[in-house]
Order: C-alpha cells, then structure tokens, then sequence
C-alpha cells in the first residue's frame, strides 16, 4: 500500500494511465459536463486503479460552484428534523447536490458565524430549518450570491424563501371537521 508520504494521486496522473486529457478527467467528474460513454468507462478504471478522488472543495474554488447545500439546524432532539433532512438530502442527492450540516445554537450571533464558516465551503445555498436570521445574514449571503430558504419558520424577508406548514389553515380545517361531526365541546392542549 502507499504511504503517508507518498505524493497525491492527481487528475494528471488519471489521465496518462486512460491515455486521455486531464479534460476530459474533469469533464468526467464534473456533474453536468458531457463526457462520451467510452471516455467515462476509461477515466473511472484508471480512477479506481490509481485510488484517485476529484478534490470536490479544490474544484468549487475553480468553478464557483461547490453543488453543496448547507443546512442550519439548531436541534435534532425533535424527530421531525432527522426525517425531514434524510428527505431533503436524498432530494438533493438526485439533483447532484450534498447536504454539509452546521449546528447553530438559537441565537442571531451565532448564527452568523455557522454562516461565515458555510460560505468559505462555498456552499451553492444554504437552508436555514427553525433558525433565527440577521439582516446581516440575508445581506451577506446575498452578497455572495448564495441563495436562502426558511424552513419551519417564516421571517418576511426580501429575497428569502420559507416553507412553513399553515398553522391558522390547518386549525381552521380541524376545528371545522369537529363541529361538521356535531361536537360542540372542544378542548384544545399544546405542548413541547
């Protein structure tokens, strides 16, 4: 086996061993870009002999696009957020996308480091799921040109999208429902 002082595996070295560009080594490892089926079968052999892994992070600084999307959550006690992530994230792996989640703890302050720190990865959008959001936040991140999305919770901000379940909808149909079935008293409990 190679040891830890052995040099990296890089593209170059693909390419000779498939006796193609280096290219072409990228054209094949980059989602989106055209590569012919023969070219594909010849880069990925030569990948899987060598060990080779394309530098994903290396690559984003190149291209500006990283096809990461990072999440913002703040707990995970709630089952709701594991189920609604492994969602999300299968969503966006069909897409070509991968989700790199940050913790961030229920303030605005610490929020916008966890932010700082996701767009060095160069994130390609970032989802914000029951998180508090600064002015500072939306106005960097649209500085940066990397888009926004609330989730489970909405701020009505400029430029900013949020998905979010229809509380007073849903509590209308429901209380609807009952009286339609001739209930008339009606209690309701909350919790958290």
């Amino acid at each position: 086996g190679r040891g830890m002082t052995d040099t990296k595996i890089t593209s170059l070295d693909v390419a000779r061993r498939a006796g193609v560009s280096q290219s072409a080594v990228s054209r094949v490892f980059t989602p989106g870009a055209s590569a012919s089926k023969k070219t594909v079968e010849k880069v990925r052999r030569a990948a899987e002999e060598l060990g080779y892994r394309p530098n994903v992070l290396a690559r984003a600084v190149v291209s500006g696009k990283s096809r990461i999307i990072g999440l913002v959550v703040a707990y995970l006690e709630n089952y709701f957020y594991p189920e609604a992530l492994e969602k999300l994230s299968n969503a966006l792996q069909q897409e070509g996308y991968h989700v790199l989640v940050f913790m961030a703890r229920q303030t605005a302050g610490n929020t916008d480091d966890v932010v700082r720190e996701m767009l060095d990865y160069q994130v390609d959008g970032i989802v914000f799921a029951s998180v508090a959001m600064s002015s500072d936040i939306v106005t960097r991140c649209r500085n940066a040109g990397v888009p926004v999305v609330q989730f489970n919770r909405y701020e009505d901000r400029k430029g900013v999208a949020a998905i979010t379940s229809d509380n007073f909808g849903g509590g209308r149909k429901l209380a609807d429902f009952l009286v339609a079935g001739g209930h008339e008293r009606i209690a309701y409990v909350a919790g958290w």
